[in-house]
């Protein structure tokens, strides 16, 4: 708990001062919300947390859903329209079976009503599937203007800033179950699964069937023959593949037995660390992208290829089959979702499944239920046991008692020994261990240069050394995905912004956003890079830089130990782990209220002192570009949220005193706002030097941060 006089002491050290900033009424929706859920509760740090995670977003949501605050992808409403008319047939469809199944499958002697997705290669599988994408890349349910068809609109789900709520956390597979249902419902047929397995487990992958004019069409460089050889990604460029590259392996059998042999939910979802990792899904998920290559290798463009969604599908089959093995254990898969540690944001059991600018009412929890999971049945894997589903274009290897896949047929005058100097070589060429060749399909890949896509995709649990390098790769993400997105991602963000000189922030991991979990000992190495997007607009003339003060209070930790004792056995257990060698982080956010755009920055403290006061400087909006409001939260390495502190006028005089940290964003003088981060670290560093005998003319920050712990909550309006 903070002392009184302590307290007293700190608002005295701080300084006073009038600034850009003014502290506004928190939105009484926002205030509901925290006071609803924190009612006749314990005050605490994980509750605190969870109530700022929670109201913050259902109150971002809505400012969306009210047309407030831009909301994302450029979809015409059409298109929103059309995407609500999917989720509503879901939901029918899901009730339907719902019951059929309370008649145990006898209502009027009727068929299955729901899906039922085969392995590609089995009979009849492929085809509807193949018609489907063909027929939606043909049509479009969004005006010409758009510049879209009906299969970019639902390309376009899986990009930007939704792919953090989609990846890195426990969301992963309810996320892409619900995304696989509305793909599937576009197309009134069953997508079918690739158990990429059975390709794995052959001498060279790259010469299965799959990679043929009969399936997936070539798989080195633009996609020239198959039915998805016509298919243009929102760039207007071919699909590329690179198959056989990359560090990673497609699904093996070992990577199956990992996830299955595990119990819990948590013991499979990310984040998963160390030997973990081996039992993670979307880990082995990450295989296939990377190793088939070109656009499916990253986050933003991946479903451009059609074969994303037949990967998907097998990696839904994997989860469907450990949720079966649950009920088995008597674990009920409907509500074994993480709860601790706090998943990061978007991946909470009540988060909403983001599907923006379609705001739709579904979470991750309900996602996790047996109405969603009904609507679908899979067919076995392929085993020698079941003939390897009778597919004429599977084999059991008696030897292994193993499926694998056939091979493709390959011209004679297609391939060519590594030691060839030709360089004119029809598509469709073994890429693997057996074969080193070139095609005119890679060659024009090659040509264009890097994919401009942004990130790929982290690399799975399993390599495969027969894997060769990656000749395309991917560039920064361009300017046509950042407007069809939410929010580019970081990583394509920090490289295109290189050429402006814009400052690339060293922050928290990847994949983190306001509120993240815990500190790793090494994350204080980790790098994090700000998207710098304002209401869809990536310009940085739209952000300036506030100066915000920490005061860092030594504390017991959660279980009372003194952080600084560092011989103390008891420190080998704590949950509140830091990097002991005194300096440890503390995260200060600042999140747009009425316009959409969030920066987060980090300071370093020294725990080993009693008090440690430092500055750090956040984006916000600049005001030049119109008033705004913001809402400023803060929290310490171990999750702790901090106690703001606003400056305001008290009789006369300008004094802090607690607050909720929601201001109001004005160009009145004085200005304190700069430019660039530097800027405004370096106007608050006399004030830093002289900090106790500051006057009433310094230059003070309009918000601080009391950080410790303390059994009140941390907010108050």
């Amino acid at each position: 708990m903070i002392d009184t006089y302590l307290y007293a002491v700190w608002i005295g050290l701080i300084g006073l001062s009038s600034a850009l900033l003014e502290p506004t009424p928190f939105p009484a929706e926002l205030q509901e919300c925290y006071e609803y859920r924190a009612y006749n509760m314990t005050p605490s740090f994980k509750a605190a947390m969870h109530i700022q995670n929670i109201c913050f977003r259902n109150y971002q949501y809505n400012q969306f859903a009210a047309g407030k605050v831009w909301s994302g992808p450029n979809i015409t409403q059409e298109g929103v329209n059309y995407i609500e008319s999917l989720f509503r047939q879901i939901l029918l469809e899901a009730k339907h079976v719902e019951k059929y199944n309370k008649h145990g499958g006898r209502q009027k002697r009727q068929a299955f009503p729901g899906r039922f997705r085969r392995e590609v290669r089995s009979p009849g599988a492929f085809q509807p599937y193949a018609n489907c994408i063909q027929r939606l890349q043909s049509e479009s349910v969004e005006p010409a203007t758009a510049g879209r068809n009906t299969y970019q609109t639902m390309a376009v789900f899986h990009t930007g800033e939704t792919l953090r709520y989609a990846h890195g956390g426990p969301a992963f597979a309810p996320w892409h179950r619900i995304y696989l249902l509305l793909l599937e419902t576009a197309c009134r047929a069953p997508i079918p699964y690739w158990d990429s397995g059975l390709d794995h487990d052959m001498t060279d992958p790259t010469m299965s069937i799959l990679w043929s004019n009969q399936f997936f069409g070539n798989g080195d460089g633009e996609v020239m023959n198959g039915p998805f050889r016509d298919m243009r990604t929102i760039l207007g460029t071919p699909v590329i593949r690179n198959y056989g590259t990359g560090d990673s392996a497609l699904f093996t059998k070992e990577g199956l037995r990992a996830v299955l042999s595990q119990r819990n939910y948590a013991d499979i979802a990310e984040p998963l660390f160390g030997d973990a990792f081996m039992n993670s899904l979307e880990g082995h998920h990450n295989g296939p992208h990377v190793w088939v290559g070109g656009h499916i290798s990253a986050l933003n463009s991946a479903p451009w290829d059609p074969v994303f969604y037949m990967h998907h599908a097998y990696v839904d089959a994997v989860w469907e089959r450990f949720r079966e093995q649950q009920v088995t254990n008597g674990i009920n898969p409907e509500t074994d979702y993480p709860r601790t540690p706090p998943p990061p944001e978007g991946h909470a059991a009540n988060d909403r499944i983001d599907f923006r600018p379609y705001i739709n009412p579904i979470t991750n929890i309900f996602a996790m239920r047996n109405l969603v999971a009904n609507l679908v049945r899979y067919e076995p894997f392929p085993t020698c046991e079941n003939t390897c589903n009778s597919s004429p274009h599977l084999s059991c290897d008696r030897a292994r008692r193993i499926c694998v896949s056939r091979e493709r047929p390959v011209a004679q005058g297609n391939i060519v020994s590594a030691s060839s100097s030709s360089s004119s070589v029809a598509m469709g060429a073994s890429r693997g261990s057996a074969f080193r060749v070139e095609s005119r399909s890679q060659a024009r890949a090659e040509a264009r240069g890097p994919l401009p896509v942004g990130q790929k995709f982290r690399s799975s649990p399993m390599q495969d050394p027969r894997n060769g390098a990656d000749t395309i790769g991917t560039g920064p993400a361009a300017a046509q995905i950042r407007q069809a997105s939410v929010q580019v991602r970081a990583s394509a963000t920090s490289q295109s912004q290189s050429s402006t000189q814009t400052r690339v922030r060293r922050d928290v991991f990847q994949n983190t956003t306001a509120h993240s979990n815990h500190q790793s000992v090494s994350s204080l190495e980790r790098s994090f890079t700000n998207t710098f997007v304002l209401d869809g607009v990536v310009d940085l003339k739209r952000w300036v830089y506030v100066p915000v003060r920490i005061v860092y209070t030594r504390s017991p930790n959660v279980q009372g130990v003194d952080p600084t004792l560092l011989g103390n056995a008891e420190l080998a257990n704590d949950v509140c782990q830091t990097a002991h060698s005194g300096a440890s982080k503390v995260f200060v956010a600042s999140n747009g209220l009425n316009y959409y755009g969030n920066y987060k920055e980090f300071a370093i403290i020294d725990e080993r002192q009693p008090v440690s006061i430092t500055t750090t400087a956040v984006g916000i909006k600049n005001p030049e570009f119109g008033e705004g409001e913001v809402l400023f939260t803060s929290y310490d390495s171990c999750g702790r949220p901090c106690r703001p502190l606003c400056l305001t006028s008290v009789n006369g005089q300008q004094k802090y005193k607690a607050c909720s940290g929601a201001f109001k964003i004005s160009s009145a003088a004085p200005t304190m706002y700069r430019n660039s981060y530097k800027e405004a670290i370096a106007a608050n560093l006399l004030e830093e030097l002289n900090m106790v005998d500051s006057g009433s003319d310094a230059s003070s920050p309009p918000v601080t941060f009391v950080c410790g712990n303390s059994n009140t909550w941390p907010w108050s309006y």
